[in-house]
């Protein structure tokens, strides 16, 4: 993917396989660019996804992921995150990194422990993001199901095939 300064990135799956000097950039990037407190960033330690790198080879994007069971939809879902850093934040770039971890995850998570997931969750907390008020996000195949307490924006993607319990 061309970017607005001539860089080319590369996105890297680094799923439970993440060497020390990842983690040693991704955790400048959440100090640099992200409002999380230590124990959080250490609580996020075990769940890369993928990094996007420049062509120095340097993080410039990360996306978590974690299996939890979510009771108002009464079944476990992977949560999404993801953050690009300022300089990288172009149109097409978050949507391209959601589409790999997106894709990576479905194609895993039948056999990704005994909980099977059956779609993955996203808390839109970016005020540009939030301004795609479409109910269903082309790209990423998301879809709007309401609002947080605080407002955040929840959006599903449910995997091919998925069934809800009864």
């Amino acid at each position: 993917m061309e970017m607005q300064h001539r860089q080319m990135v590369t996105f890297q799956n680094v799923w439970k396989n993440t060497d020390s000097e990842i983690r040693d950039q991704v955790i400048s990037i959440w100090k640099n660019f992200s409002k999380l407190p230590p124990e959080k960033i250490n609580e996020r330690m075990g769940q890369f996804l993928y990094v996007v790198k420049n062509e120095d080879n340097k993080v410039v994007g990360i996306s978590t992921a974690f299996k939890t069971y979510i009771m108002q939809l009464r079944n476990h879902l992977y949560v999404y995150r993801c953050l690009i850093t300022p300089d990288y934040s172009i149109p097409g770039l978050d949507a391209k990194l959601t589409v790999l971890s997106r894709n990576f995850l479905e194609s895993i998570h039948k056999q990704d422990g005994p909980e099977v997931a059956i779609g993955l969750l996203a808390m839109i907390q970016n005020p540009k993001l939030k301004e795609r008020t479409m109910a269903k996000w082309p790209a990423s195949g998301f879809v709007y199901i309401g609002n947080s307490r605080e407002g955040t924006h929840i959006r599903v993607y449910y995997f091919k095939g998925a069934r809800i319990h009864p």
